[in-house]
This record gives C-alpha cells, structure tokens and sequence, in this order.
C-alpha cells in the first residue's frame, strides 16, 4: 500500500488545484462542515464521494485511497479535446496523441500487451541515450549498458510483432481524429519522406 491516507490526499488535491474548502464543498454538493471532517479524517465518505471527488481533481480512485502513488486515471477514455498547440509537434503534443490513442486500447489486453512493451522499450531507448550524453548515470541502466545493437534488435522484434496481432472483426466507430494525432502522422510521414529522399 501506498503512503498517504484518503483524507491527507483530498486535502492536498484541493489544496495543489488552489481550490477553497467552500468552493470545493460547493462543487460537490455538501457542506463544508462535512467536507473538512472527511479532510481531518473524522468522518468516511461512501464509495459515490469517493468516485466524484477523483472525477473532480483528475486522479485516480486508488491514488486517492492511497492504494497506489500514480495519479494518473487510466481508467477510462480521456478527454482530448484540440487545442492550438496541438498543430505543433512539441512535447505535449505527442504526450496528449498517447493519452488519446492508448485510452481508446484499454479493453483490447493482447494489444496492450504490446503497447507496454513499446512504451517500455522506448523509455530503455531515452534512458540509453541520455546516458550515452552524459545527462543521465549509467548506473541507471543495471545490469544492462548502452548497446546500440542492442536496442536495434528490440526494436526490431517488437516491429515484427506488429505483424503477429491478431485481426479483430469488429468495426470501429467513426470518430473525428484529434489535432495531435494528425500532427504525429504528418511528422512520420514527413520523416519517411526526407529518408526515402535521402536513399536516392
């Protein structure tokens, strides 16, 4: 179990959003009597406060109850809705076109399966190469060192496992595609182009 109990992490949600009591308590619907005693541990809410108060600050309903230190809600479709940096390829951009992409995938377990392993082997990938810059330790990457062929072959094994995913017969709903992924697949296809160019 995670550090941190339900009343100290709705205090400190609250207090990291710079959210009143008597706002908070207002948007929830109760007094703010009732909303400092769940804070100070005096009273337990039920389960329905519990799941409002997670939808409220954006976390999940374990992180709030302390069964985990992640915040992040994975749970469920996130909302990703444009905005105008997502016209852009910057950071945010390609963390917001995952968010989207991945939180669409989340009942599809043997497709999961190889998102984790992509996002595992590109986070192995940044690490070896912020060592590689000197920005990171090696110690980091025990009991493995900076390899290039290495990753080369993992990379290349996953690519081949796209392969092996099986097709489902289901037809997908027509959905409007977000700024952000369009961003990322115009920069790819940009980027196919310049190295195909590059080969000639």
């Amino acid at each position: 179990m995670a550090e941190g109990s339900f009343s100290s992490r709705l205090t400190e949600q609250r207090k990291q959003k710079g959210i009143t009591q008597k706002q908070a308590s207002k948007d929830f619907g109760i007094s703010q009597a009732l909303l400092s005693h769940y804070e100070r541990g005096i009273r337990e809410p039920g389960l329905e406060f519990v799941v409002r108060a997670a939808e409220y600050y954006g976390v999940s309903c374990d992180y709030l109850l302390g069964y985990t230190n992640n915040s992040l809600r994975l749970e469920a479709l996130p909302e990703i809705r444009d905005i105008p940096e997502d016209d852009l390829l910057t950071n945010g951009t390609i963390l917001r076109a995952n968010l989207s992409v991945v939180g669409r995938l989340l009942r599809d377990e043997p497709l999961m399966d190889y998102v984790r392993q992509q996002f595992a082997l590109t986070t192995y990938m940044l690490l070896c190469a912020a060592v590689k810059r000197g920005i990171l330790p090696g110690t980091w990457l025990q009991p493995l060192s900076v390899n290039d062929e290495q990753y080369k072959f993992l990379a290349g094994t996953l690519v081949n496992q796209l392969d092996g995913l099986d097709q489902v017969d289901r037809r997908p709903r027509q959905q409007i595609c977000p700024a952000c992924i369009r961003t990322i697949c115009t920069w790819v296809n940009d980027l196919l182009n310049e190295r195909i160019a590059d080969l000639m």
